[in-house]
């Protein structure tokens, strides 16, 4: 501390500008405090020396130059945030409107403020944005009944923390996991931000280590966030790494973790190593759940939503769907929270961005993603979407790789020369934007297809699903030749051989890319169905489906990356076209066995094999054996496989001989053919359930399959037991 002494208003000494900024208490040791010479700052004190306790304070005319002062105070503050501050509009726009970079509409609450600053200049000057607090107390205050428990959790969680040999282990199939919410680039320097600066702490595995980390990750988050700037994003990723890790990206990291652990096998070596405690998969996967939950806990004792926030929540709900289930109204719940959070961020409606830069490219990839997401979870829950068109703007992020968007400048412009026209990399190769890309230019079909579905009362026409239809195969076409599906195509992991040969991962990543165009044309074919027309598009569409859905099957031995993603594909794709195939068989069936020897062949609307049908469901029913006891969706898989076998048992159960007479009983009386015909057809049933194994008790309830036929596939709760046992008991009781 300087020999000249400076105190406050109140006699208390003065503390030094890095302490006063994170509002901790100075201990004005020697030349420099201790917090300051710990983390090596600049340890300065205000050179304009503050009222000294006992004078009088200042006079009213002197409370005129309060404004400027504020301003003084404020503005080296943006500046080291990293916020432009080159107008003295900019410091207001921060006092009053935080909120940057989000456009509210001019029904806000402030609209009229926001539109008029200059002329509210002087009204609004020294307005200043309340300081930030939080529950859990600073290192210099005591705590309570109230903060300590909050206390045992954070260090609970950074005791979870996965270990070195852990992590780079995860890393190695980090390339895997094509998500633009999990970006490699951010978890790597992340990881090694938290090795490098609390290795020694994590290493150590005690509670008072684990403390100090805490009290870090605290106090960074004070800071808000910058407005996104993205022409000024040269330090952006300082926002999230380096000296200034928050909660929300230890969060992120463990999400990412909770995922890669989700991946594995049960017999991977990871699983065995003493820190993981002998969990399995899906305990350890939940472990990391909860700890990316208590990380989003702290960061949200500060309101403000961010980027960096808003993904660690889209991340911590995914997480939830891979461990648990994705048919869950809790999964819905917590989608809906991240979607309202998402428009709060502002990324519903990005502006055109002038300059391709990393943050632009970040946040146009966030942005598309989260919108078709909206989508794809509206299709699959049989919901409304809460994201529409008319109120967004989700610009496409530019088909490039994360080693040109983050490898600096001059790389960044080399590639985005080498584009096509259209956004599309030249190379060939599929990167996570590819996907992310494709799948956005569908959400306007899901959107539609969801407009014309779930309309309360609007009616549409056959016009209307056709122009979908066309602008489908338009979409479709304009993809790059590497995303074009061919059936033709043979999955080597030595590519290059031939024409048709293709890598592993590529070929996966098209065939779950083409199984996304066939749900949008299997959707907009039922819709017709339910009009009227004509179903044998709609056949054909779920056979296709079912035969890109088993070409995934047979290369299984080549896919165990992917093995995480076939649950969902089964629920998504799978189940839905092997409903039509059901139906379509058991009516096939009906005709056939309702004839008689005599009568000609019965003429049906669709055209099918019933031999190709059976091996498609059979080999389907293998799928469905093989989902794993912790995998998501195991049960509704294999409670569908109970009603396949069930379908393919009715099929092949043979007529049953007519009962032998009794030597003392009369003789049956036999009619005339031409009341034979007259008579109702009686179909056999069978007496008991035995050929069906361990089949749930609620199912042997419903004896007629004829169900099948009207239900809507593409829902959830369709497959309930209890439910269509009590649908039943309930006709039985009516009638």
């Amino acid at each position: 501390m300087p020999p000249e002494r400076m105190t406050r208003r109140n006699g208390l000494p003065l503390s030094c500008e890095p302490c006063r900024k994170s509002k901790v208490r100075c201990d004005h040791q020697g030349s420099r405090c201790f917090r300051c010479t710990v983390r090596k700052l600049n340890c300065v004190y205000n050179p304009e020396p503050s009222t000294r306790g006992g004078k009088s304070p200042k006079p009213r005319s002197q409370l005129a130059t309060v404004g400027s002062t504020t301003a003084k105070t404020v503005k080296p503050l943006i500046s080291a945030l990293g916020i432009p501050s080159n107008s003295s509009e900019t410091i207001r726009r921060v006092s009053l409107f935080h909120k940057q970079g989000t456009s509210y509409g001019p029904t806000h609450l402030s609209a009229v403020f926001s539109e008029n600053q200059n002329t509210f200049a002087s009204a609004i000057q020294d307005v200043v944005e309340p300081s930030a607090r939080s529950m859990i107390s600073s290192p210099s205050q005591g705590f309570d009944a109230k903060t300590e428990p909050l206390k045992e959790l954070a260090i609970e969680t950074l005791l979870s923390f996965p270990s070195r040999r852990t992590s780079e282990v995860l890393l190695q199939d980090i390339d895997f996991i094509h998500d633009v919410w999990i970006s490699p680039t951010m978890i790597r320097r992340c990881l090694n931000q938290v090795w490098g600066q609390y290795g020694k702490n994590l290493h150590d595995h005690s509670r008072e280590s684990a403390w100090e980390i805490a009290k870090d990750l605290h106090e960074n988050g004070k800071h808000p966030v910058p407005s996104a700037e993205p022409e000024k994003d040269s330090g952006w990723v300082n926002w999230f790494s380096g000296p200034n890790l928050r909660w929300e990206m230890i969060g992120i990291l463990f999400s990412w973790a909770g995922m890669a652990f989700k991946r594995k096998q049960e017999w991977d070596h990871i699983f065995g190593l003493p820190e993981q405690e002998q969990r399995d998969r899906r305990t350890t996967a939940d472990r990391m759940r909860e700890c990316a939950l208590a990380c989003l806990k702290f960061s949200q004792e500060f309101p403000e939503i961010n980027d960096i926030k808003l993904c660690l929540m889209k991340n911590t709900v995914k997480l939830q769907s891979i461990i648990f289930s994705d048919e869950c109204d809790q999964l819905r719940i917590g989608f809906g929270t991240v979607c309202s959070a998402f428009v709060t961020d502002g990324l519903h409606r990005l502006p055109k961005y002038d300059k391709v830069t990393p943050l632009s490219q970040y946040r146009s990839s966030l942005s598309a993603s989260m919108y078709s997401c909206d989508k794809r979870e509206s299709l699959f829950n049989g919901r409304p979407p809460m994201l529409n068109r008319p109120y967004c703007h989700c610009p496409l992020p530019l088909d490039l790789c994360e080693e040109d968007v983050y490898g600096g400048p001059e790389r960044l412009a080399i590639a985005v020369s080498k584009l096509s026209p259209g956004g599309w990399n030249t190379d060939g190769k599929i990167y996570t934007t590819t996907w992310a890309r494709a799948d956005c230019l569908l959400a306007p079909i899901r959107e539609g297809i969801l407009k014309l579905a779930l309309s309360v009362e609007d009616q549409f026409s056959k016009t209307e699903v056709e122009a979908l239809i066309v602008r489908l195969k338009e979409i479709v076409k304009s993809f790059p030749p590497q995303l074009q599906y061919s059936h033709k195509t043979r999955w080597s992991r030595t590519p290059g051989f031939g024409p048709l040969d293709k890598n592993v991962e590529d070929a996966f990543i098209v065939a779950r890319m083409h199984l996304d165009v066939l749900q949008c044309h299997f959707l907009m074919q039922r819709l017709l169905v339910s009009q009227g027309f004509n179903g044998q598009e709609l056949f054909d569409t779920a056979q296709e489906t079912m035969d890109v859905i088993l070409s995934i099957w047979s290369n299984r031995d080549q896919l165990q990356k992917f093995y995480s993603a076939f649950d969902w594909i089964i629920v998504s794709f799978g189940i839905p076209a092997a409903g039509i195939l059901c139906v379509e068989l058991l009516r096939a069936n009906s005709i056939a066995s309702s004839r008689t020897a005599a009568e000609p062949p019965a003429q049906t609307h669709i055209n099918l094999s019933r031999s190709k049908i059976v091996q498609s469901l059979v080999m389907f029913i293998a799928f469905l054996n093989w989902a794993r006891p912790t995998d998501n969706n195991a049960e509704l898989c294999w409670r569908f496989r109970d009603v396949i076998k069930r379908i393919i048992d009715k099929t092949f159960d043979p007529p049953r001989t007519p009962p032998i007479q009794l030597q003392n009983s009369p003789p049956t009386p036999q009619l005339p053919p031409a009341e034979v015909m007259e008579q109702p057809i009686q179909t056999a049933t069978p007496t008991s359930m035995d050929f069906i194994p361990n089949f749930s008790p609620p199912w042997t309830v419903i004896d007629d399959l004829d169900w099948l036929a009207s239900v809507d596939w593409t829902q959830g709760d369709w497959l309930d037991p209890s439910r269509q046992a009590n649908s039943t008991e309930l006709s039985t009781s009516s009638s």
